[in-house]
């Protein structure tokens, strides 16, 4: 739990907060969309700067609002922002992020720095998995354990509250995932891929996929594109119900002072047609 000192008496100030938005791509408008959205439920007043990595100018514009204003709170959308704002030595408002995948790894973010992280937790996903494939044994996690051990730690250890094993499909680079692909696919019943530097590319995503439906075994991936491609299970981000999330913790910080951690809001989809197709059982 953060508690910002200058709230905690449950002080009110002038309810009008920033946000800055890393850069003009769909995913952080929809937050900042929904961050708005939000606040005009809550009669909160907000006004939205959208950064340029490239362009000084337009950042050291937006540093001036930032300062010449007293802002309540500065919300950061994605890294670049949070970077910014956290940067920003002459911005003193309380600042909070979202939409950042991984914030324990982002530079220039420090280790206090409270948000919401793009990260659901790993019993959250595995007790969603268990509940929606009734007849599923074995899963294979495709992962380079340089970057993702923890991510597996703890998939292993969550897997025995639920009714599912958890095997390693470890891979030291690209080239390798065919072989360990290969070597593993006939021993389990579903391909679970996660956010992993070595595994991430869309063309890799629709290999595993395509060699999952080839041998009768469902891929569960971590955003629309593997649905899209033929996964038959995936956690999904809407990212205007981000901003309202986002929205509604800013609006408790303020009244109370207090920040407590939340995973990010999700859903999960269920590709019934790929299901069909392999056999699997998975309830919507």
């Amino acid at each position: 739990m953060f508690q910002h000192p200058c709230l905690a008496d449950g002080r009110k100030g002038n309810d009008r907060i920033a946000v800055v938005i890393s850069k003009k791509i769909k995913p952080y408008i929809q937050v900042g969309d929904g961050i708005k959205a939000k606040c005009e439920d809550i009669q909160l007043d907000v006004d939205i700067f959208i950064l340029d990595p490239e362009t000084k100018s337009i950042q050291d514009n937006v540093l001036h609002q930032l300062t010449l204003k007293n802002y309540e709170l500065i919300a950061a959308i994605g890294p670049e922002a949070a970077v910014f704002i956290w940067g920003a030595a002459s911005v003193q408002s309380p600042k909070i992020y979202t939409a950042i995948l991984d914030p324990e790894n982002c530079a220039g973010l420090p280790d206090n720095a409270r948000g919401i992280a793009l990260k659901i937790p790993v019993e959250i996903q595995a007790r969603e998995i268990s509940q929606h494939f009734e007849d599923l044994g074995t899963i294979g996690v495709l992962f380079d354990p340089r970057f993702n051990q923890e991510f597996y730690d703890q998939a292993q250890a969550a897997a025995l509250s639920h009714s599912f094993e958890i095997i390693s499909i470890k891979v030291g680079s690209k080239k390798q995932i065919f072989q360990k692909l290969k070597a593993h696919i006939g021993e389990i019943d579903a391909i679970w891929m996660i956010p992993d530097q070595t595994v991430i590319s869309e063309k890799i995503i629709q290999y595993v996929i395509k060699q999952g439906i080839y041998q009768g075994t469902g891929v569960i991936g971590y955003n629309s594109f593997f649905t899209l491609s033929g996964a038959v299970f995936s956690f999904e981000f809407d990212y205007t119900a981000l901003g309202n999330q986002t929205a509604l913790k800013i609006k408790t910080f303020l009244e109370s002072g207090q920040w407590m951690a939340d995973p990010p809001v999700f859903k999960t989809i269920v590709n019934q047609r790929i299901a069909k197709k392999l056999g699997i059982s998975v309830k919507q």
